[in-house]
C-alpha cells in the first residue's frame, strides 16, 4: 500500500501537468504605457512588484476557462476528500520510515529554503558564468515560491481545516484561525515543492528531464502525509497552486511585454546590471 500511494501521488501531479499545459498562452491584455517602457528596461524591483500586483489582481480579470480551472480543480479536491481516511489508514500506525532519507528528504524539499537555495545556486552561477537564463531561473524560482505561499497561507486561514495530527477528523473546519492544527488545507510544503518543480520542468530540455523535475514534489507529498501533518486533499490544492503560480510566471516572462532583459536586478535609484556585455544604456 505504502507504494502505491506514493504511486498515485506521482500519477496525481503528471496527470495535472497533462491536462493545464495544453493551454494556449497568449498576451490578451491591453499594453499599458509603462509596460511599453518597461519592455526596454533591465529587470528591476518596479517590474518585480507590477507583476506581483498583476498576479494577485488576476482573479479580476479571470475568463470562462480560467474558472473552469478551478472548478476541476475543486471538484477534484473535494473528490479525494473521499480517500482521506483510506490514505491515513495506510500511512499511519506502521511508520518505520519516518526518518528515512526520502521522507526527511520528501519534507526538506518542501521547506521555503529549499527555493531559497536552488534560487540562490541559480544566481551564483549566472552571475560567474554571464548565464541570462540562470538569472531569469533565480527571478522566476523566487516568484512562483512568494505568489504561491503567500495564496496557500491565505486558503489555510480562511478555510482553517484540521491537520490530521490534531486527533480531529478531515471534515472539521475552524474558519479563519491561525491554529497551526487547523490550517491543514492547503498543503504549504505541496505548493512550494511543486512551483519549484514546476519553475524546473519548464526550463527542462527533454520530456524525460521535464517529469523527472516532479519526482522530488511527489515525495514532499507523499512525506506530508506519511507524517501525519496533511490529509491527501490538502496534497491535492497545494498541487494545483504550486503548479499554477509556477507556470504564470514562466509564462509572463515569455511573453514581449515582460520579456526579462538580461536579468539585470537593480532598484529604480541604483542600476547594477549583472551582465558586463551588456551595451544597453
Amino acid at each position: 500500500m505504502f507504494y502505491r500511494l506514493l504511486i498515485s501521488i506521482i500519477f496525481i501531479i503528471n496527470f495535472q501537468t497533462t491536462v493545464f499545459t495544453q493551454v494556449e498562452r497568449k498576451d490578451t491584455i491591453p499594453e499599458t504605457k509603462g509596460e511599453k517602457k518597461q519592455e526596454y528596461k533591465h529587470y528591476n524591483v518596479t517590474q518585480f512588484a507590477h507583476e506581483t500586483f498583476m498576479f494577485f489582481k488576476q482573479p479580476v480579470r479571470w475568463q470562462g476557462s480560467d474558472w473552469l480551472k478551478i472548478g476541476v480543480v475543486t471538484a477534484a479536491t473535494l473528490s479525494v476528500m473521499t480517500l482521506d481516511k483510506t490514505a491515513f489508514n495506510a500511512t499511519q500506525g506502521h511508520q518505520r520510515y519516518y526518518y528515512s532519507v526520502p521522507i526527511v528528504a520528501g519534507r526538506v524539499y518542501g521547506e521555503w529554503y529549499s527555493i531559497g537555495a536552488v534560487s540562490a545556486v541559480f544566481g551564483c552561477y549566472g552571475i560567474l558564468n554571464k548565464d541570462s537564463l540562470a538569472k531569469k531561473i533565480t527571478i522566476e524560482l523566487l516568484q512562483a515560491g512568494i505568489y504561491s505561499e503567500a495564496v496557500t497561507e491565505l486558503l489555510k486561514v480562511v478555510i482553517g481545516r484540521a491537520r490530521p495530527v490534531s486527533g480531529e477528523n478531515s471534515t472539521t473546519f475552524h474558519p479563519f484561525s491561525t491554529t497551526y492544527n487547523y490550517n491543514s488545507l492547503p498543503s504549504g510544503h505541496t505548493t512550494a515543492a511543486v512551483a519549484l518543480s514546476t519553475v524546473m520542468s519548464r526550463h527542462a530540455n527533454s520530456t524525460a528531464l521535464k517529469i523527472l523535475a516532479y519526482v522530488p514534489a511527489a515525495f514532499t507529498m507523499f512525506s506530508r502525509i506519511y507524517q501525519n501533518q496533511h490529509w491527501i486533499s490538502d496534497e491535492v490544492a497545494g498541487a494545483a497552486i504550486g503548479y499554477f503560480a509556477g507556470n504564470w510566471v514562466v509564462d509572463l516572462h515569455e511573453g514581449r511585454r515582460h520579456r526579462i532583459k538580461l536579468t539585470s536586478v537593480y532598484p529604480p535609484s541604483v542600476s547594477i546590471n549583472l551582465d558586463p556585455k551588456s551595451t544597453h544604456k
